[in-house]
């Protein structure tokens, strides 16, 4: 398992971003990638898409390996809004990072880069006891409509195959990020789909609309509701497109 956390420390002028401020990004990032360093043993690349360096934090994991830092100039099609410029990032990891290339297990955990998973590995044990490893994990809403695109679990091959719909991702025409997500989803018939049966507990903030996220205390009813719930989406989900 590689975790991908993807980044935009600058987005100098995204349309649809609450957070803008690159001080308080370039904090929140810093704290995630030290929270998976610490408490994870995953290889962990991040990619970056305006450019900024803040790998001075990171020499150590850097020079071990343990972490890859990738920064390239992106975000040239701002008028397409952050669900383009996320399959940017997503893509030039894909095509320059070492960990990925070499790696046994191609297995990737994207995550956006300032929020914290504080449940991912045991998320993470579960479901590779539980499920075959080419299957895609993400929250998806109740009518299967829209996917939670903050957290996906998948092998590299869908991503590939995901990024084919990079250039009709346009968030001023209203087909976002997590639409092409859920087509490519639906289209995949030989790679399985689950929704997590461990609900993830999420940290951070929305850059969308400055939202706050907690993690949540969660009861054992609730914890059974919820593996309930997300056995019957399952189900739904294998009906209607498998």
């Amino acid at each position: 398992m590689i975790l991908l956390l993807t980044g935009c420390i600058n987005p100098n002028g995204m349309t649809m971003t609450a957070l803008s401020n690159q001080e308080e990004r370039k904090k929140q990032y810093v704290e995630a990638i030290h929270f998976y360093l610490s408490n994870t043993s995953f290889p962990i690349v991040f990619s970056e898409n305006s450019g900024t360096d803040i790998s001075l934090h990171f020499k150590k994991e850097i020079k071990s390996g343990r972490l890859e830092y990738l920064s390239f100039p992106g975000n040239q099609n701002k008028e397409k809004g952050k669900g383009y410029g996320e399959c940017e990032i997503i893509q030039y990891a894909l095509n320059n990072s070492k960990i990925i290339h070499f790696a046994k297990d191609k297995r990737i955990a994207k995550i956006t880069g300032r929020l914290i998973i504080r449940n991912i590995k045991s998320i993470v044990r579960l479901h590779s006891l539980l499920f075959p490893k080419n299957t895609v994990f993400c929250a998806i809403n109740s009518d299967l409509s829209f996917p939670d695109s903050r957290f996906v679990i998948a092998p590299e091959c869908f991503y590939h195959t995901f990024l084919k719909s990079k250039e009709i991702i346009d968030d001023i025409q209203g087909y976002y990020f997590e639409h092409a997500l859920r087509d490519t989803i639906r289209k995949e018939k030989q790679i399985p789909y689950s929704p997590f049966l461990l609900m993830p507990q999420i940290e951070g903030m929305s850059g969308s609309n400055g939202e706050i996220y907690k993690k949540e205390k969660l009861s054992i009813s609730f914890a059974i509701k919820y593996l309930k719930y997300t056995y019957a989406q399952r189900r739904c989900f294998n009906r209607q497109y498998r």
